[in-house]
């Protein structure tokens, strides 16, 4: 492989399957433990990665990321965001000792509210440059809500499967944009990034 190519995910059992996992139980959202998915994924540094997939990163410990045109470092309790066809690349080995990686698909919040809102929640764009910084409090916040998906995803699938499921990661979205704003209330947006701009023409 070039290092030029870029893998591409299609789907949640796509990205447990090449991470070497059991297939997930729900065909449009999936839970990995940050700790298994830091031991998993060696053979994907440095290369360039794309999904169809929304994704919540919550982890402690240090690793680097290359998102867009920016790097990132990751320190302890922070929280990042990734939007589909966004291409990351892992710059180095990661270590966590807690935390979790939620992978969902557009189609599993297509017919509900939140499809609509999803663009609301601006921590998915590549305007934001750093990643969410949080206190032993939000992030108890946080890891409440995935145990709670966690909860359902063990649940047989039925007809009230995906309004829980996606009730529970719109609370999850909801106190994370509560976050936000208390980390940037400070703050100018930056949108100068050129990959910024064509992401908001497209959207437009």
């Amino acid at each position: 492989m070039k290092n030029d190519d870029i893998i591409r995910f299609n789907s949640v059992t796509e990205i447990f399957s090449a991470l070497g996992i059991d297939k997930p139980k729900h065909p449009l959202i999936g839970v990995v433990d940050a700790r298994v998915f830091n031991t998993k994924n060696d053979e994907y540094i440095n290369v360039k990665t794309l999904t169809n997939l929304y994704c919540v990163i919550l982890k402690d410990g240090d690793c680097g990321m290359q998102y867009g045109r920016n790097q990132y470092d990751f320190e302890e309790g922070v929280l990042r965001f990734l939007a589909p066809n966004q291409v990351v690349t892992v710059t180095e080995s990661e270590d966590s000792s807690y935390g979790f990686v939620l992978f969902f698909h557009p189609d599993l919040i297509r017919n509900f509210p939140l499809g609509q809102e999803i663009d609301r929640y601006s921590f998915f764009d590549y305007a934001v440059h750093e990643a969410l910084h949080l206190s032993h409090k939000e992030e108890k916040i946080l890891i409440d809500c995935v145990k709670n998906i966690e909860l359902e995803l063990n649940e047989n699938i039925d007809k009230h499967s995906q309004e829980l499921l996606v009730s529970n990661l719109q609370l999850l979205l909801n106190y994370s944009k509560r976050f936000y704003e208390r980390q940037f209330i400070t703050r100018a947006n930056n949108n100068s990034d050129v990959v910024s701009k064509v992401e908001q023409a497209l959207k437009r």
